[in-house]
């Protein structure tokens, strides 16, 4: 079953075989479809906002470790998206702490960039990664 407002069904489809991306992404799905329910409440949601900018930058980080390990051809375009995410985050932040809700933020932009995110850069680095011998250990 899936919560009132969710924007997002987490299912195993998600999954891309790399354990912390996994976590995270499911983490990641759970705080969206949060905040997608405050929002439509109309609940403040800058402190989750900020928690959450704070969780893809520690994501981010882990997974430009694991491109930078495995010699990733695309790390450059695929950093440049997580720098524009978080900048963008930022913003959202700013609006929010202005009195603006961003409803279609929460509950459109950024499902939709998640879902795409995870279908490109993210399936073809973890694809890359684990050719690669990348392992939960490594």
């Amino acid at each position: 079953m899936i919560a009132p407002h969710s924007v997002i069904r987490w299912s195993d489809a998600l999954l891309l075989g790399v354990d912390f991306v996994d976590h995270d992404h499911q983490e990641a799905v759970e705080t969206i479809n949060r905040m997608a329910a405050l929002a439509v409440d109309g609940k403040d949601l800058t402190a989750e906002m900020t928690a959450f900018r704070q969780h893809c930058q520690e994501h981010f980080a882990r997974e430009e470790d694991m491109m930078a390990r495995t010699g990733f051809f695309a790390i450059e375009p695929h950093s440049d998206e997580h720098h524009r995410v978080l900048a963008e985050a930022d913003g959202i932040i700013a609006k929010l702490r202005a009195g603006e809700s961003c409803l279609d933020y929460f509950t459109e932009a950024l499902p939709q960039w998640f879902l795409e995110h995870r279908a490109t850069m993210d399936f073809v680095t973890a694809d890359f990664a684990r050719e690669r011998g990348w392992t939960s250990a490594a």
